[in-house]
């Protein structure tokens, strides 16, 4: 079949199976295949909303979910390593103090981060899930700070301040 002839096949693919395609060339580094299939995409002119939102509501829905995994993780590990403490394994308080730093810390930093964004933290925590109020203020004080700057690098990554 003639390039052409493969083109206008393209062309009468759905957008779903056009990416579907692109995909697979794309697997296979066959860069013409590609091209040829992305060139058949029908283009259309659309009315989005500003550019800025849609990178900072993009990015606060990331950094909404960054900091559930991080809270259930942390939380659940935790919540396990005290259990077997409870059962008399010695061995599993260490880790469940680690545990605890870590969840002070990820709390310190997401208040610390939310202040910097000028965004409500208990919507950020809502949204992911998670407690509003389940860490006291005076708790945060005691956070490990290399711990705090870690997880508020790592949502700061997330989210251009």
């Amino acid at each position: 079949m003639r390039p052409s002839q493969v083109n206008k096949l393209y062309a009468k693919l759905t957008p779903h199976e056009q990416a579907a395609l692109v995909i697979e060339a794309a697997s296979r580094f066959d860069e013409s295949e590609a091209d040829a299939i992305m060139e058949q995409v029908e283009r259309k002119h659309y009315i989005a909303t500003h550019a800025d939102y849609t990178r900072r509501i993009h990015a606060l829905t990331a950094l909404v979910g960054q900091y559930g995994i991080e809270y259930w993780k942390n939380r659940t590990l935790m919540l396990l390593a005290c259990e077997h403490a409870d059962l008399g394994n010695h061995d599993a308080e260490a880790p469940a103090l680690r545990f605890l730093a870590k969840v002070l810390a990820l709390e310190s930093a997401i208040v610390e981060v939310c202040n910097r964004l000028k965004v409500d933290v208990l919507a950020i925590k809502k949204m992911a899930g998670c407690p509003y109020n389940d860490v006291k203020p005076e708790e945060l004080k005691k956070a490990d700070v290399e711990l705090v700057q870690q997880y508020t690098d790592m949502f700061s990554g997330l989210v251009q301040i």
